[in-house]
């Protein structure tokens, strides 16, 4: 089943906004850390690699994620927020302070001092908001398909930071823990379960309203929310118990399936040259191919360069694509919040407000949020 927007439950325009704003900011930020790689092949637990990585992942990705999801439960699946400010501020902060920490505690050799600091504010902020996320998904009747893949993706979420809050114990503070089961579940349930999850999740109703295409297959709705968990926890175990590429083969074929049904549906767009619709086919692409070089990774610790391969092309080629959930979820706001139109703003002398007369969709939606950011403290409802 495929949810319908219901837009007069959307919150306030000022709880996503701040995630949404701040995304740019880190990409900028992770542009400039490329200046820490050493020259030559980049290891996957270069100190500055990572960094980059969980720059993408926590400052870029995880903004927009948390912007948009705050929007899409709302308006989809009718989840309520009771003391949004409060939301806000619980959320916004240690996540912003928890990923500068990170960024710099991998830059400092894993200096302890930041790293455990790091990991008490984002577990704290992750896990927050994950509860709060999924408790307003409880509570809401609906149980279409992206309400029950959101559920999903937010459990994924809980045990990413779960799983790495361990790491920087086990880094930072010397627990007896395993490091490195714990870095390949990390990534597995942070790439795979948190990030493709969600993409999933919001596919369904976003792929057909905004590139007005058919809903996706009935039978893809309706078991993709329990199946790809169920894929990523099988895959995981195999990869552990080294079963070579036969453990890759759930999760693989769930991907390619998602990744032949979303460039099926792209192909019947009736908005052809919608500038969104580049994006879900570039992001497709970089998935198919980061599932190539999974499959390599699988053949053997020789290639385990492969495995660096998949996760760069993750988190740039997939997670780059839905870096358009910025300009998505602003458009989001624009549709989920018209009460927005009834706030009476006074227009610069000699302008005009800047959404009725932007040429682009991109201008529009990056003029309609910095005008509501310039009116922050305008009345609300």
């Amino acid at each position: 089943m495929q949810g319908w927007p219901s837009y007069d439950r959307a919150p306030p325009l000022w709880l996503p906004l701040p995630f949404l704003l701040a995304s740019p900011v880190w990409l900028s930020a992770a542009g400039l850390s490329l200046a820490w790689l050493s020259p030559g092949p980049v290891s996957r637990f270069d100190p500055a690699a990572l960094a980059v990585a969980h720059l993408l992942a926590l400052g870029v990705l995880a903004n927009a994620m948390c912007g948009a999801a705050l929007q899409v439960l709302a308006v989809v699946a009718g989840a309520a927020f009771p003391r949004p400010r409060l939301l806000l501020h619980v959320l916004f902060w240690p996540l912003q302070l928890g990923c500068g920490l990170l960024a710099a505690a991998f830059l400092n050799g894993f200096s302890p001092w930041l790293l455990l600091p790091a990991a008490a504010l984002l577990g704290w902020a992750l896990l927050a908001f994950s509860a709060a996320a999924l408790a307003g998904a409880w509570r809401s009747p609906a149980r279409d398909a992206t309400t029950r893949g959101m559920i999903a993706a937010l459990t994924a979420l809980s045990l990413t930071a779960g799983l790495g809050i361990a790491l920087a114990g086990t880094l930072g503070a010397g627990w007896p823990l395993p490091w490195k089961v714990l870095l390949d579940w990390h990534a597995l349930w942070g790439l795979g379960g948190w990030l493709l999850g969600l993409i999933m999740a919001v596919a369904a109703t976003v792929v057909p309203m905004f590139q007005i295409t058919p809903a996706y297959s009935a039978s893809w709705m309706r078991w993709n929310a329990g199946l790809w968990p169920a894929a990523l926890l099988t895959s995981g175990l195999g990869w552990q118990l080294d079963a070579g590429w036969p453990a890759f083969a759930p999760a693989a074929a769930m991907v390619a399936v998602f990744v032949a049904e979303t460039l099926r549906l792209q192909h019947l767009s009736r908005r052809p040259c919608d500038w969104g619709r580049r994006f879900w086919q570039g992001a497709m692409a970089a998935l198919a191919l980061a599932l190539i070089a999974g499959w390599r990774a699988a053949q053997g610790p020789a290639d385990d360069g492969w495995a660096a391969l998949g996760g760069w092309l993750w988190l740039f080629g997939l997670g780059g694509g839905r870096a358009r959930c910025w300009a998505c979820g602003a458009r989001f706001c624009r549709f989920c919040c018209g009460w927005t139109c009834s706030v009476k703003l006074p227009p610069a002398p000699g302008r005009r407000p800047p959404w009725p007369c932007c040429r682009s969709p991109l201008s529009a939606e990056v003029g309609s949020a910095t005008r509501l950011a310039w009116s922050w403290d305008a009345p609300r409802r």
